[in-house]
Order: C-alpha cells, then structure tokens, then sequence
C-alpha cells in the first residue's frame, strides 16, 4: 500500500506539469492504479477505499484536464491518499 501512495503522488505532479504546459494526456500509470484499486479494493474489504478510487476513476475517464481541474482532482486525490493513510496506520 505505502508503494502505491508514492506512485499516485508522483504521477499527481507529472500531471499538473503535463496539463500546465498544455500536454493532453495523462498519467497512464496513475489512471492504471486507480482503476485497479477502484476495482478491487472492495474484495479486500477496504470498501471506502474502493469509492475514493471510483471517484478518481469516473473523474479520470470522462475529462480532458485543464489546469482548472487540478485543484477538484488534487482533492479527490487527497481523499483518496488518506484512505490509503488509514490503512497502513491499521495494516502496517
């Protein structure tokens, strides 16, 4: 879990740069995480967890980012990040 906090808050800065100097596309690697913990991350029993990375998902895949959008997408990120937060302190 901490392996996947790191990569969602490197590829968080990969995209304010991308979207900042007008590059369309996304981190790849954080949308494939996010989909993969909004997928599964229930089965685990992490079903909070699950709706955070949802939200991401949803959002990630009906947007094309504009430097507008960092801020909503950073806090859902954030949300996200502290669900993970609450797992390792429980889960180690």
């Amino acid at each position: 879990m901490p392996a996947k906090r790191e990569v969602i808050l490197r590829c968080m800065e990969q995209i304010q740069q991308k979207v900042r100097r007008g590059e369309p596309d996304l981190c790849d690697k954080l949308f494939q995480q996010i989909h993969r913990l909004a997928g599964s991350a229930g089965s685990y029993g992490f079903e909070d967890l699950g709706q955070a990375a949802s939200v991401v998902d949803r959002y990630l895949i009906a947007k094309t980012l504009e430097p507008g959008d960092l801020p909503e997408l950073g806090a859902m990120l954030q949300k996200l990040l502290d669900e993970i937060d609450k797992i390792i302190a429980q889960h180690g």
